[in-house]
């Protein structure tokens, strides 16, 4: 029951946090529509930004339907859960060129700022959908069939190829985030696993997520002294890009990829033997 309300209560706060994230975007859209092009009314971007919060609505009536099933003591699949989270940061990632658009516009800098206020709305909402779906997930004894395999498989593959096209600044964060994330639940535990699954193979999946762990660490210590070196050597000499700023972009890379490598590891070990 405690679990339970602890599912409750993210799937509740993250409600809240995508109606903020609506709330922004209400602010913005007028200036939107009458302040972004010199002399006339920006219809296009009036239609964009209403479709984005008529998604992030829908995504607010299914967080609603999932919250009043629960209490209903209906079985809700995970599934459900995982497909509202990567829609929210698909959404996100979709408004970071909006929000970046109108970064060098000082007359509408606001809309600018409040838009990444909201993307940073939805990618908190997601990371606590997340951990609702792992929170269910450890209290419930399903068996997965193969097209909840084929689904996971689909999501968990869109969710790392956006993160590697998306590596600055979206597949960094996520990736902070899921180690973060890793790093609290190890405090309150021995095993990052399903504690049904076989010691060997829970020993291998931990030796392996342990690994990737390290080449996590080491590529992001690599990324961000590159990246600085690379700033102060442009700094001094006004030059382009040094082989410092490729060197650190690459491990930028191998940070993220490291990361996703870590997700699959992890979302392996929670699968429950059939």
């Amino acid at each position: 029951m405690k679990t339970m309300q602890e599912d409750i209560r993210l799937l509740v706060i993250a409600v809240g946090i995508l109606l903020l994230s609506i709330l922004f975007l209400l602010i913005v859209t007028p200036g939107v529509y009458t302040k972004t092009l010199p002399d006339e009314n920006n219809t296009g971007a009036l239609i964009g930004i209403s479709l984005a919060i008529g998604f992030r609505l829908v995504l607010l009536f299914g967080y609603l339907r999932i919250i009043k099933r629960i209490r209903q003591n209906f079985n809700i699949r995970i599934g459900n859960y995982i497909v509202i989270g990567v829609l929210l940061l698909i959404l996100g990632l979709i408004d970071t060129d909006g929000a970046f658009a109108y970064l060098h516009n000082t007359d509408v800098l606001y809309i600018s700022i409040l838009i990444f206020v909201s993307i940073a709305c939805d990618i908190t909402a997601a990371i606590l959908t997340f951990i609702a779906a792992s929170l269910k997930h450890k209290n419930i004894s399903e068996i997965v069939t193969p097209d909840k395999m084929l689904l996971y498989g689909f999501v968990v593959g869109v969710g790392v190829v956006m993160m590697i096209l998306f590596a600055f600044p979206w597949g960094i964060i996520l990736s902070v985030a899921f180690w973060i994330y890793l790093g609290i639940t190890t405090r309150k535990k021995q095993s990052f696993f399903s504690q049904e699954i076989e010691a060997t193979r829970a020993e291998k999946l931990q030796k392996r997520l342990k690994g990737l762990l390290a080449i996590a660490a080491i590529s992001l210590t690599v990324a961000i002294a590159g990246l600085v070196i690379h700033k102060i050597h442009s700094g001094n000499t006004g030059g382009e890009e040094s082989p410092f700023f490729y060197i650190g972009v690459i491990a930028e890379y191998f940070f993220v990829m490291a990361s996703a490598g870590g997700i699959i590891t992890f979302l392996k070990g929670q699968q429950k033997p059939q």
